[in-house]
């Protein structure tokens, strides 16, 4: 073991997870590389009622468990209606890798402070689409696609009463990112296994476990992968709904208009509200997929022992510290003394560290936003956006800049995550004496102890000594995986001025 310091094991560890769930280099892992990971320091507690709107729908048996279900969705939707922000290109740091070379970045989680959601609306307002007609069988079929996308439901506003038509996930595009989520969990085994098997060093019963089991089960992972692969195209639909998409793009690319005005019609029908927050309660409904995730046992179980330090701390894993602002370690804030003040332990030791959890990704699913707008040549913006913002969506460079330069498409999610360590029951002590003073404790994306509300219902994710390990239990949120968005507006250049709606 080259070190004990809890900082850079910490790192370490989250290098092999990010490995593990980008698929690396590994030959045959299908998974999209124009993305980032973004790593919560710490990571959000949540539980499984955080997500019954989504398992089992808006409406409870009582009007308190009717109301909790919308102050989730709630919840939900501003959790996730951030733009993803990147650091500075030259602040001395590498923490972002630049996609050139196939791989995804990460960084810290950070936002500009804009919301999806508003700049999707701005951009619906202020944006001049191509207007060559295109005939009624190509109208029809454009509408039919998009149908089978999304649909329609009547729903009460419990604030006013009212009937009001709500746009959601259709049940194709459900089986599409159910079936991909289950591709994506097969394939987060098999780089496990081979990530484990390849970091295995020396004669412990560990290292010689993860190499048989490699030599064993590798082909058995290999086949659940590519079955969970052709299932999404045979339930998932993956090419029919891939091939709709694509058809939308063409003839978009001629007329936008009715594309235009069904994306619009989308974007309102999804604004609902929750009485919980009274006149703040408006949101977008949005969900994730599948809805159940939480209570299923389809989760890739993570291990970490000490070989994997040597194996995992790489030069890009350290250039994370040059980031001052930002520990990797343990750390605590907040708390009855000193509201914003942030206690730092980065050398706090950690003798014989290894480590245990459950970790899934799981598809953020926003039914009013549609950001294949953006790869879409046959639009741009007009003279008011320029008048009201310096900056376009997206200027689609390696590092880009703009209102809109990524979205997130996966929230991250650990349970039951085990530390076990020399120095585990100073660690257990540290939580107690600063939680006990109202603060919360942080070691990287996982929070070790403070208490958390989220309106109608409370709980505590405190660590606690289990025959030996510090102990989490319960559900976190550690980070997202984000996709960037390409240059947009970028419209094709033989579109003439005179031919997007408006003229010049």
């Amino acid at each position: 073991m080259v070190t004990d310091n809890s900082e850079m094991l910490m790192k370490a560890l989250m290098s092999k997870l990010y490995k593990t769930i980008t698929g690396g280099e590994a030959e045959g892992i299908k998974i999209p590389r124009n993305k980032f990971v973004s790593w919560l320091l710490p990571g959000f507690p949540m539980s499984t009622i955080d997500f019954s709107f989504a398992s089992d729908g808006l409406v409870g048996n009582t009007a308190e468990e009717t109301k909790l279900r919308y102050h989730k969705a709630w919840a939900l939707s501003k959790l996730v209606d951030f733009v993803p922000d990147l650091p500075p290109e030259n602040n001395g740091n590498n923490d972002f890798i630049d996609n050139a070379g196939g791989g995804m970045g990460q960084v810290v989680h950070a936002t500009t402070q804009d919301a999806i959601s508003e700049v999707w609306n701005d951009v619906l307002k202020y944006s001049k689409v191509v207007n060559i007609e295109i005939s009624d069988k190509e109208k029809e079929k454009l509408e039919n696609f998009r149908q089978k996308m999304v649909v329609t439901k009547e729903v009460v506003d419990l604030v006013t009463d009212e009937k009001k038509q709500v746009t959601q996930p259709s049940p194709l595009t459900i089986a599409y990112n159910t079936k991909m989520n289950d591709y994506i969990t097969a394939a987060d085994d098999y780089m496990n296994l081979l990530i484990d098997a390849q970091a295995a060093k020396g004669d412990s019963s560990e290292a010689i476990r993860r190499v048989t089991a490699w030599a064993n089960k590798s082909k058995f992972l290999r086949d659940k992968m590519d079955a969970a692969y052709n299932a999404w195209i045979s339930e998932g639909y993956k090419n029919e709904y891939e091939e709709m998409n694509a058809y939308i793009n063409q003839v978009t690319e001629r007329s936008m208009v009715l594309y235009k005005e069904a994306l619009k019609r989308e974007y309102e029908n999804s604004l609902m509200s929750s009485p919980a927050e009274a006149g703040a309660g408006d949101f977008r409904y949005t969900s994730v997929v599948p809805a159940d995730f939480a209570t299923t046992p389809g989760w890739t179980e993570f291990k970490w022992y000490d070989q994997d330090y040597d194996a995992h701390f790489d030069s890009h894993t350290s250039s994370w510290s040059a980031k001052g602002s930002v520990s990797f370690g343990l750390f605590s804030f907040g708390g009855s003394a000193s509201h914003s003040k942030t206690e730092v332990n980065s050398n706090f030791k950690s003798t014989g560290f290894s480590a245990s959890l459950e970790f899934t990704q799981i598809p953020i699913i926003r039914p009013w936003f549609k950001p294949g707008f953006f790869w879409n040549r046959g639009w741009t913006l007009d003279q008011l956006w320029d008048m009201q913002y310096d900056k376009r969506v997206s200027d689609g460079e390696q590092r880009p800049q703009g209102r809109l330069i990524a979205y997130s498409t996966s929230a991250l999610f650990v349970r039951n995550v085990h530390f076990a360590f020399a120095e585990a029951d100073a660690m257990s002590h540290y939580v107690d004496e600063k939680t006990s003073a109202g603060g919360s404790v942080g070691y990287g994306p996982f929070s070790l102890g403070g208490s958390y509300s989220t309106g109608d219902t409370s709980g505590d994710n405190h660590a606690h000594m289990e025959g030996g390990e510090l102990v989490i239990k319960g559900m976190q949120l550690i980070g997202y995986i984000n996709n960037l968005i390409p240059k947009a507006p970028n419209p094709n250049p033989n579109i003439k001025p005179e031919q997007f709606v408006g003229g010049a």
